[in-house]
């Protein structure tokens, strides 16, 4: 399969990584994006100017050609600044209003730093710092930030708490990063933090215990018969008639703009037209959107398996190996789970899918699993693991090509948000 232009590069070009991880607020409301960069897996954005850093200023140059809005839907960035960065003032390369520029742990208060924090808020930026800890040489910062990162990872919050009420009396705003269980959050919430990040977002238990609509319910049985060759068409054509409700989705997903907006004359006609493929994905889409049922934490799952599922498949298409169209269904399902609060296991039970899908799924292997596992890394910026399963991949499918994961990645959000966007709007 041919490389689509702007996708892949040879391995001389330099190769930049570039994840996000949501931002919400006390009402779980997404609120901004951090954006995770690195230029090698092994490469870190802090110390003293090194060919590294000229790397990660390489980075921040990628974020900004591949477009914030892209990676962001128009939230703010959470963009990690090192003191070189700061002091050479590489941020101005960003718009004020579009990012907070988040001061790395390694920074400290030394007279170029406060001069250059100074800078940065007269001309309009908002600063953050990152892993607060308290200590005494970041006190001359503070007047300059107006949030705080403290990382709850396994902390005493009750010792913690002091520290969180005397930032707040200062005016500052306080974000718990690294939050993995509810539990942890309420505690935090109750300390004054407005602002979450971490892992207890990609819970499970956050969006589980929810039935199945009987919209949902027809909806996967409705794509189990597109999935099976055997069925008939008449037999889905009845499929549809018997539900109102499928048929309004039918003719939406004809409206669509991918099919001209084509006028059908029966629903045997819309079928052929749209293909079964096509179609299925459609409803598998519709049934991903269905699940956040105005939940904010719930929508940025969809967003999430929607990503994923777009990531795999670019990255099949850049690589010119695998089925493209399975490793999509094999990204979206992997977070349907979750959406759904249905075990993987019972969920795979109600759709025919293929013995590579189902082992890729709930054994992690098979020739789709290491596909699905880099995008897992890549979204939540595991480097060393993403470095791993390209290796896995070229040595598995002999890859001639390095694809730009951060262009494919920002491609996948873009592709996620409009999807999304057409469903809410037909």
């Amino acid at each position: 399969m041919s490389t689509p232009a702007g996708i892949a590069e040879s391995s001389l070009a330099t190769q930049i990584y570039v994840a996000r991880q949501p931002i919400f607020d006390v009402e779980n409301r997404r609120v901004a994006y951090e954006l995770l960069y690195r230029a090698t897996p092994e490469a870190t954005s802090a110390g003293a100017i090194s060919d590294d850093t000229m790397c990660s200023d390489t980075a921040l140059h990628s974020v900004v050609s591949i477009g914030l809005d892209r990676l962001t839907a128009g939230v703010r960035a959470f963009v990690n600044i090192t003191r070189d960065h700061l002091v050479g003032e590489l941020h101005r390369v960003f718009d004020p209003s579009t990012v907070v520029l988040e001061l790395l742990e390694s920074i400290d208060g030394e007279p170029a730093v406060i001069d250059a924090c100074r800078r940065a808020v007269a001309d309009g930026y908002t600063l953050a710092l990152d892993d607060y800890d308290g200590r005494a040489s970041l006190d001359v910062l503070l007047p300059f930030v107006h949030i705080i990162k403290l990382d709850v990872l396994d902390r005493d919050l009750t010792a913690l708490a002091p520290q969180v009420t005397a930032l707040l009396a200062r005016g500052l705003t306080v974000l718990a990063e690294r939050v993995e269980t509810n539990h942890v959050r309420t505690q935090c919430v109750n300390m004054g933090c407005t602002l979450f990040q971490g892992y207890v977002y990609s819970r499970p238990e956050t969006i589980a215990g929810r039935s199945l609509s009987v919209e949902q319910m027809t909806m996967f049985n409705v794509i189990a018969l597109l999935r099976d060759p055997d069925v008939e068409d008449l037999v889905l054509a009845e499929a549809f008639r018997s539900h109102p409700s499928l048929t309004f989705a039918l003719l939406r997903i004809v409206n669509s703009a991918s099919f001209g907006g084509r006028a059908v004359s029966s629903i045997d006609h819309a079928i052929r037209l749209v293909g079964r493929e096509s179609l299925s994905r459609w409803l598998l889409v519709m049934l991903v959107a269905s699940s956040s049922q105005g939940d904010p934490v719930a929508s940025e799952t969809v967003v999430q398996a929607l990503v994923r599922a777009r990531f795999c498949e670019l990255m099949s298409d850049a690589m010119g190996t695998g089925d493209a169209s399975t490793r999509f269904l094999v990204g979206l399902l992997s977070r349907m789970d979750v959406m759904l609060g249905i075990p993987i296991a019972q969920l795979l039970e109600r759709l025919p899918v293929s013995a590579d899908v189902r082992d890729a799924l709930l054994d992690g292997t098979g020739p789709h699993a290491t596909l699905l596992a880099l995008a897992v890394a890549y979204e939540a910026a595991d480097w060393a693991t993403v470095a791993s399963c390209i290796a896995a991949l070229r040595s598995a499918d002999a890859v001639p090509v390095t694809p730009r994961y951060s262009e494919l990645y920002a491609t996948a959000v873009t592709w996620a948000r409009e999807r999304l966007g057409r469903v809410a709007s037909n």
